[in-house]
C-alpha cells in the first residue's frame, strides 16, 4: 500500500465505507513489521478523542470478530497537532492494545462483557505526582518537616545531629566522645510520610531505609547492644548494615523479621489484611510475634503472611522488578489487576477513588514512571479501551467502558 493512500483508508475504515479489499488492505498494513509516521486531517478537542475512540472501537470488533486479536493501534498522543495529527502505526503482541504516551507502554488484558453507553468524563484540572516529604517527629515530641528543599543541619537531639545529605537522605550522625546511656537508647524517633510522599533515612547504624507514600519507621534514638530492633508500617524497603553481634529485627504488625545484614521489602498497609515480605539478597528469617516458629526466605522470594489468622506465611517466587518499582521511581505492573493499581495511584497522588457503577475487572502490564502527571498515568490507562477516568479536585472518576 502505497503511504499517501493510508490516510484516507483509514479514513473510509472510520465511516465504514471501506470495500472489502481496501479493508483487508489496511488490516495487512496493521499487521506488517515496518513502522512509519501517517499524518491525516484531526478534529479539533474533544473530537480529537472521539475520533481516536471509533478507530479503537473498529479494531476491537475485528478482533471480536476473527477471534484472533493480532490487529493493533498505536496511536502517539504526544505528537498531535492543531490541524494535523501523526499516529506512528507498528505491530505488538498478540492478545494485548499497547497504548505509547511519551514512550511509556502499557498492556491491557480484560473480560469482554456489553455495559451500556457511558457519560462524558474530563480531567478538569491536574494532579502532580508525590515526592520526597515526611514529617520527623524526635523523641522529645517535637517535629521536624522534611522535604525536597531540607538541606544541611534540621536539628540536634542531645548527641545526635539530624542532617539532609545532598541527595535528599535523612541522616544521622553521632558527634564523637559523647558518652550514651540506656534510658536515652530506650528513646524513640519516627519518620512517616503521608499519603503523595516518600523518603531515605540514614539510622545510626548505617542501614539505609525507603519509605513509600503513608509509610512510617519507629527507631531508638541508640540501639541498644545485642540487638537493632524498629517498627514499620505501610511499604519500607531495607539494605540493613551487616554487624553479626548486632541482629536487626523489624516489626509490621503480627510479623518480626530478623536479619544480620541484607536487603529486603516489606508491604504492610493496614487496609490489604496481609504482609508481604520480598528478599533481594541475603537472607531473613520471619515469623509471627509471641510464636517461636520462623520461615526462612532466600533472594527472590517473597512471604505472605495474612494478618487475619495464624496460618504460616506463605512463600513463593517473586517479581523482583515489580516488587520494588516504587524504590526505583516507576510503577510496574505484570497482569496486576485494576483494584491494585488504584491504590498504587491513591496512595501516590494523594487522591480520592470514586467508582461510577461497577469497579473494571481488567488486569494491566506495563510501566509507567512515577514521575508522570495523573493525567498521563490515567491516560495511559485509558487508552486501553475498557475504563474510562475523569479528574475533579482530588477526585478521580472511575466508570467502566466494556
Amino acid at each position: 500500500m502505497k503511504r499517501d493512500d493510508t490516510p484516507i483508508l483509514i479514513q473510509k475504515y472510520i465511516n465504514g465505507t471501506c470495500t472489502e479489499e481496501e479493508r483487508e488492505q489496511l488490516l495487512r498494513w496493521y499487521r506488517s513489521p515496518q513502522n512509519e509516521i501517517v499524518e491525516w486531517p484531526a478534529a479539533a478537542g474533544m473530537e480529537e478523542e472521539a475520533v481516536y475512540q471509533r478507530i479503537f472501537s473498529k479494531i476491537e470488533q475485528e478482533i471480536d470478530q476473527n477471534q484472533t486479536p493480532v490487529h493493533q493501534l498505536i496511536p502517539d498522543t504526544t505528537s498531535l497537532q492543531p490541524k494535523k495529527s501523526n499516529f506512528n502505526w507498528q505491530k505488538i503482541a498478540v492478545a494485548a492494545a499497547l497504548i505509547l504516551t511519551s514512550g511509556i507502554a502499557v498492556y491491557f488484558y480484560q473480560q469482554h462483557s456489553a455495559i451500556p453507553p457511558i457519560e462524558q468524563l474530563t480531567f478538569k484540572n491536574e494532579v502532580k505526582p508525590g515526592g520526597n516529604k515526611a514529617i520527623l517527629k524526635l523523641a522529645d515530641g517535637s517535629e521536624v518537616v522534611l522535604d525536597a528543599a531540607a538541606n544541611g543541619r534540621l536539628a540536634q537531639q542531645k548527641d545526635i545531629n539530624f542532617s539532609n545529605t545532598k541527595d535528599g537522605q535523612l541522616a544521622y550522625n553521632k558527634q564523637k566522645n559523647t558518652p550514651s546511656d540506656n534510658a536515652e537508647a530506650l528513646k524513640y524517633n519516627t519518620v512517616s510520610t503521608p499519603k503523595g510522599g516518600q523518603y531515605r533515612i540514614i539510622l545510626p547504624d548505617g542501614t539505609k531505609v525507603w519509605l513509600n507514600a503513608a509509610s512510617s519507621i519507629r527507631f531508638p534514638t541508640n540501639f541498644l547492644p545485642g540487638e537493632r530492633k524498629v517498627t514499620i508500617s505501610g511499604e519500607v524497603y531495607f539494605e540493613v548494615a551487616k554487624n553479626k553481634h548486632q541482629p536487626f529485627r523489624v516489626i509490621a504488625d503480627q510479623q518480626i523479621l530478623e536479619v544480620l545484614g541484607t536487603k529486603f521489602n516489606i508491604n504492610a498497609y493496614a487496609d490489604q489484611q496481609q504482609i508481604n515480605t520480598t528478599l533481594a539478597e541475603g537472607s531473613v528469617k520471619l515469623g509471627r510475634l509471641k510464636s517461636s516458629n520462623y520461615q526462612v526466605l532466600k533472594p527472590g522470594e517473597q512471604a505472605q503472611m495474612k494478618t487475619i489468622d495464624e496460618n504460616p506465611a506463605k512463600i513463593s517466587s517473586a517479581d523482583l522488578e515489580e516488587v520494588l518499582a516504587w524504590k526505583n521511581d516507576a510503577f510496574v505492573f505484570n497482569n496486576t489487576p485494576t483494584q491494585e493499581v488504584m491504590k498504587q495511584m491513591e496512595r501516590w497522588y494523594n487522591v480520592e477513588l470514586v467508582y461510577k457503577g461497577a469497579a473494571p475487572n481488567l488486569y494491566f502490564t506495563g510501566i509507567i514512571p512515577r514521575e508522570s502527571n495523573l493525567s498521563t498515568f490515567l491516560r495511559v490507562l485509558e487508552g486501553t479501551g475498557g475504563v474510562k477516568f475523569g479528574i475533579e479536585q482530588n477526585k478521580v472518576i472511575i466508570q467502566k467502558t466494556k
